[in-house]
């Protein structure tokens, strides 16, 4: 079948809805928590649309990629309309790729080994008591980014990898090893990569502040993947899946 004819309205219609949400995310996290020590104007401590990509990315392949670089986009553009230095239109398209790309290596792989996003769970009872875990821990994270208690901020990382090493213990573990290799470390790692990458590349960061806005910007995104996006994909995964909006290729539907 061609791929014209398994295309429909919902794929664009999801990459709608995605965008605005991502895309209010975006703004309200760069706005709400910014680091105030870094080199760069209103960069997120705990960017929480980071949270939604790799989830959007598994579940409506491309469409939900293009939807975290279009956020990236708008966010971009509102920070240059509001007067922020940098936010220049050559540089946000640039910049963005930054969200595309956290998603989509993911998706790549997964579509590659042919994983879905989430198996049945083994043990219901006990992941969705270790998800309301991950969701205090984030919580506190905010809490202590917000507070300036950067002891409390680190503890609660660690406290997010041991909850999901748990997680894997009692479920199936090679989906919750690559989750978390895959849907966390590395896509936060590829994010890291491009957007501090782009500071650089633009003048808007120093060569030599690369390291710590790179540290700083991969920290927060492993941490609201490891517990927002890991609760988001527990949760949300089966009703999606047993839906049409699924994506279970890239652009469409296999079929």
């Amino acid at each position: 079948m061609n791929l014209e004819k398994r295309l429909t309205w919902r794929e664009p219609a999801v990459f709608v809805a995605a965008t605005a949400l991502s895309t209010i995310l975006a703004i309200w996290a760069v706005v709400t928590v910014p680091v105030e020590s870094s080199p760069v104007p209103v960069v997120s401590g705990l960017y929480i649309a980071a949270a939604i990509y790799v989830p959007l990315a598994l579940w409506f392949g491309i469409w939900g990629c293009l939807a975290g670089y279009f956020s990236c986009v708008f966010m971009g553009l509102y920070l240059n309309f509001i007067g922020v230095p940098g936010y220049s239109l050559d540089f946000v398209l640039i910049w963005s790729l930054a969200d595309f790309f956290e998603g989509f290596v993911p998706l790549m792989i997964y579509r590659s080994l042919k994983m879905k996003p989430m198996l049945n769970l083994k043990r219901p009872t006990v992941t969705y008591g270790l998800n309301v875990l991950l969701a205090l821990t984030v919580v506190i994270s905010g809490v202590a980014l917000i507070s300036s208690m950067t002891t409390l901020f680190i503890t609660t990382f660690v406290v997010a990898i041991v909850l999901l090493i748990a997680q894997a213990a009692v479920e199936d573990r090679r989906t919750w090893t690559i989750w978390l290799l895959v849907g966390v470390f590395l896509a936060s790692i590829v994010s890291g990569i491009f957007g501090v990458g782009a500071l650089a590349a633009f003048g808007n960061i120093p060569l030599s502040a690369f390291p710590t806005v790179f540290f700083g910007w991969v920290f927060g995104d492993i941490l609201v993947l490891a517990t927002i996006g890991t609760i988001l994909t527990i949760v949300f995964t089966p009703y999606i899946m047993k839906s049409r909006l699924f994506v279970s290729g890239y652009i469409t539907a296999e079929v």
